[in-house]
């Protein structure tokens, strides 16, 4: 049997943890893993979590229930030593899980985590936050700042349309100034990728690999509502780095320069620090399980 622990967030995916912790250990237990549930109690809590028992270095996998924030949490804890993540998927959106292949219900992905080989995985930095999936800064990030975070979990994915219609109409799209790789740029969005997908199955960079370790940046030049509307038009039909005024790069590093009015958005969780915030690449830091 494989040490393991199994660390939720009880709070995550309207009280999921609550109702499938006992199925899902036994799963895992069946296919191969000896598992310790541990439940945590507020944010930043699973990386205290993950780091300490890491350290023990008596597991090989941490399992993780919850959303994407609870993902990367755990991941925060665990970057940069040999104990793999297991993502089970019990959050909102589980973009991680399209980027692995993993099924987003979670008693289905701890069945096909069953003999899982662990990979490795790059990890984004925004200052001394890591990130799995992507940083960016716009309108996104004001939507999640603005969130209800109990309308969140009593509905799910309509709580952040609803927010995203009221911001779309008052956010003032302001201008970031940036360096990638060195060069100038501004922009009223930004997404600096580490893999394709972001918001669920959308693909907002589509070569981005989280193995090359490299960060895949689309900056959307002009601000305001009807360019904005377009750029999201064009994003849901997959033809968004076609527009003008969009750039796509791949840059090891960016550097923004200037106050950010509603800080980043960094996996879905909001990030906030004062100017300059390097976002920079730590290349297979992670070591991540996918199913064979």
């Amino acid at each position: 049997m494989r040490r393991s622990i199994l660390i939720y967030n009880p709070k995550s995916g309207r009280q999921l943890a609550g109702r499938l912790l006992p199925e899902l250990v036994a799963t895992l237990e069946r296919g191969g893993f000896a598992v310790e549930p541990v439940a945590t109690a507020g944010p930043g809590d699973a990386t205290r979590i993950a780091r300490e028992e890491a350290a023990r270095g008596e597991i090989e996998v941490a399992f993780a229930l919850g959303g994407d924030g609870t993902l990367r949490e755990v991941a925060a804890g665990l970057a940069g030593g040999p104990v793999a993540l297991g993502p089970l998927p019990g959050g909102t959106t589980n973009v991680l899980a399209i980027e692995l292949g993993i099924t987003r219900r979670p008693l289905e992905a701890a069945r096909e985590l069953a003999g899982a080989v662990a990979r490795p995985f790059d990890v984004g930095m925004a200052g001394a936050k890591p990130f799995l999936m992507m940083a960016s800064a716009g309108i996104d990030a004001a939507i999640m700042a603005r969130q209800n975070q109990d309308l969140k979990r009593r509905i799910g994915k309509g709580a952040v349309a609803i927010e995203g219609l009221r911001s779309f109409f008052s956010y003032d799209y302001p201008p970031l100034s940036l360096e990638v790789d060195g060069q100038p740029h501004t922009a009223s969005f930004f997404a600096a990728c580490n893999i394709p997908f972001y918001g669920g199955p959308m693909r907002m960079a589509p070569q981005a690999d989280p193995r090359d370790g490299l960060l895949d940046v689309v900056l959307l030049h002009a601000g305001g509502r009807i360019v904005t509307a377009s750029f999201l038009a064009s994003f849901l039909s997959g033809r968004h780095l076609d527009r003008p005024g969009v750039t796509s790069l791949r840059a090891r590093s960016l550097v923004l320069k200037g106050k950010l009015p509603f800080g980043l958005q960094v996996d879905g969780d909001v990030f906030e620090a004062p100017p300059p915030i390097e976002i920079g690449i730590r290349p297979q830091a992670l070591q991540i399980l996918v199913p064979r």
